[in-house]
Protein backbone atom coordinates (compact mmCIF):
# COMPACT_ATOMS: atom_id res chain seq x y z
CA UNK A 1 0.00 0.00 0.00
CA UNK A 2 1.31 3.38 -1.03
CA UNK A 3 1.82 5.97 1.35
CA UNK A 4 1.08 9.73 0.35
CA UNK A 5 2.24 12.70 2.44
CA UNK A 6 0.98 15.82 1.67
CA UNK A 7 2.27 19.59 2.02
CA UNK A 8 -0.54 22.41 2.71
CA UNK A 9 1.62 26.18 2.66
CA UNK A 10 4.64 24.28 4.29
CA UNK A 11 2.60 22.03 7.06
CA UNK A 12 3.51 18.02 6.04
CA UNK A 13 1.09 15.56 7.10
CA UNK A 14 1.27 12.10 6.34
CA UNK A 15 1.93 9.36 5.54
CA UNK A 16 -1.75 8.26 4.50
CA UNK A 17 -3.10 5.65 2.41
CA UNK A 18 -5.19 5.99 -0.07
CA UNK A 19 -8.61 6.57 1.43
CA UNK A 20 -7.43 8.24 4.07
CA UNK A 21 -5.34 10.56 1.27
CA UNK A 22 -8.88 10.98 -0.65
CA UNK A 23 -10.36 12.14 2.78
CA UNK A 24 -7.49 14.96 3.30
CA UNK A 25 -8.08 15.93 -0.17
CA UNK A 26 -11.82 16.85 -0.11
CA UNK A 27 -11.07 19.38 2.34
CA UNK A 28 -7.77 20.28 0.89
CA UNK A 29 -8.03 20.35 -2.52
CA UNK A 30 -5.13 23.25 -3.34
CA UNK A 31 -2.00 20.94 -1.67
CA UNK A 32 1.01 19.19 -3.05
CA UNK A 33 1.51 15.72 -2.83
CA UNK A 34 4.83 13.08 -2.51
CA UNK A 35 5.26 9.62 -2.99
CA UNK A 36 9.07 8.41 -2.51
CA UNK A 37 8.97 7.65 -6.00
CA UNK A 38 8.55 11.16 -7.23
CA UNK A 39 11.58 13.59 -7.41
CA UNK A 40 9.38 16.93 -6.27
CA UNK A 41 6.37 17.67 -4.70
CA UNK A 42 3.15 17.55 -7.06
CA UNK A 43 -0.32 19.27 -6.93
CA UNK A 44 -2.84 16.30 -5.91
CA UNK A 45 -4.55 17.44 -9.40
CA UNK A 46 -2.19 16.27 -11.41
CA UNK A 47 -2.34 12.46 -9.40
CA UNK A 48 -4.24 10.05 -11.00
CA UNK A 49 -4.63 7.83 -7.99
CA UNK A 50 -6.42 10.40 -5.89
CA UNK A 51 -10.36 10.52 -5.93
CA UNK A 52 -10.16 14.46 -6.86
CA UNK A 53 -12.60 16.34 -9.02
CA UNK A 54 -11.44 19.05 -10.21
CA UNK A 55 -13.66 22.00 -10.64
CA UNK A 56 -13.31 24.44 -14.03
CA UNK A 57 -12.84 28.16 -12.75
CA UNK A 58 -16.02 30.37 -13.42
CA UNK A 59 -15.85 31.62 -16.97
CA UNK A 60 -13.95 35.37 -17.00
CA UNK A 61 -15.91 38.74 -17.51
CA UNK A 62 -16.60 39.67 -20.28
CA UNK A 63 -14.45 42.37 -21.28
CA UNK A 64 -15.76 46.03 -21.09
CA UNK A 65 -16.55 47.76 -24.49
CA UNK A 66 -15.03 50.89 -23.30
CA UNK A 67 -11.65 48.63 -22.92
CA UNK A 68 -11.97 47.53 -26.56
CA UNK A 69 -13.11 50.75 -27.59
CA UNK A 70 -10.12 51.89 -25.83
CA UNK A 71 -7.92 49.47 -27.55
CA UNK A 72 -9.20 49.39 -31.21
CA UNK A 73 -8.58 53.30 -31.16
CA UNK A 74 -4.56 52.56 -30.14
CA UNK A 75 -4.66 50.11 -32.58
CA UNK A 76 -6.00 52.40 -35.70
CA UNK A 77 -3.36 55.03 -33.76
CA UNK A 78 -0.37 52.29 -34.50
CA UNK A 79 -1.40 51.28 -37.51
CA UNK A 80 -1.53 54.91 -38.99
CA UNK A 81 1.80 56.07 -37.10
CA UNK A 82 3.07 52.87 -39.12
CA UNK A 83 1.90 54.51 -42.58
CA UNK A 84 3.36 57.32 -42.33
CA UNK A 85 6.66 55.82 -41.49
CA UNK A 86 6.61 54.02 -43.92
CA UNK A 87 5.87 56.57 -46.40
CA UNK A 88 8.86 58.26 -44.91
CA UNK A 89 10.74 55.46 -45.62
CA UNK A 90 9.61 55.11 -49.20
CA UNK A 91 10.70 58.80 -49.78
CA UNK A 92 14.12 58.46 -48.12
CA UNK A 93 15.03 55.36 -50.31
CA UNK A 94 13.61 57.46 -53.65
CA UNK A 95 15.92 60.25 -51.95
CA UNK A 96 18.99 58.15 -51.60
CA UNK A 97 18.40 56.27 -54.97
CA UNK A 98 18.32 60.19 -56.53
CA UNK A 99 21.41 61.32 -54.63
CA UNK A 100 23.31 58.00 -55.95
CA UNK A 101 22.44 58.47 -59.69
CA UNK A 102 23.45 62.38 -58.98
CA UNK A 103 26.55 61.46 -57.77
CA UNK A 104 27.38 59.12 -60.12
CA UNK A 105 26.32 61.57 -62.94
CA UNK A 106 28.53 64.07 -60.93
CA UNK A 107 31.51 61.84 -60.62
CA UNK A 108 31.40 61.04 -64.65
CA UNK A 109 31.28 64.66 -65.33
CA UNK A 110 33.81 65.74 -63.26
CA UNK A 111 36.67 63.20 -64.54
CA UNK A 112 34.97 64.49 -67.92
CA UNK A 113 35.53 67.99 -66.94
CA UNK A 114 39.40 66.98 -65.60
CA UNK A 115 40.45 65.30 -68.80
CA UNK A 116 39.03 68.70 -70.81
CA UNK A 117 41.01 70.98 -68.24
CA UNK A 118 44.07 68.85 -68.33
CA UNK A 119 44.60 69.05 -72.44
CA UNK A 120 44.00 72.41 -72.36
CA UNK A 121 46.27 72.66 -69.94
CA UNK A 122 48.51 70.64 -72.19
CA UNK A 123 48.07 72.72 -75.27
CA UNK A 124 48.54 76.07 -73.59
CA UNK A 125 51.74 74.53 -72.14
CA UNK A 126 52.55 73.50 -75.77
CA UNK A 127 52.10 76.76 -77.32
CA UNK A 128 53.59 78.78 -74.42
CA UNK A 129 57.00 76.65 -75.20
CA UNK A 130 56.84 77.20 -78.99
CA UNK A 131 56.42 81.18 -78.12
CA UNK A 132 59.66 81.38 -76.06
CA UNK A 133 61.26 79.13 -78.48
CA UNK A 134 60.02 81.58 -80.95
CA UNK A 135 60.81 84.78 -79.08
CA UNK A 136 64.10 83.33 -78.21
CA UNK A 137 65.41 83.24 -81.65
CA UNK A 138 63.98 86.93 -81.97
CA UNK A 139 66.27 88.52 -79.65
Amino acid sequence: MKEWYFSNNGEISGPLGLADSNKFIASNPDVYAWHPSYAQWVPVSHVEEFDIIVSPPPPPAEIPQQLIERFTAKERELNSALGRIDNTLKTINSSMSDIGRDSSRYKVTTKELNEKVEATLRSVNEQYAALQKTLSGVG
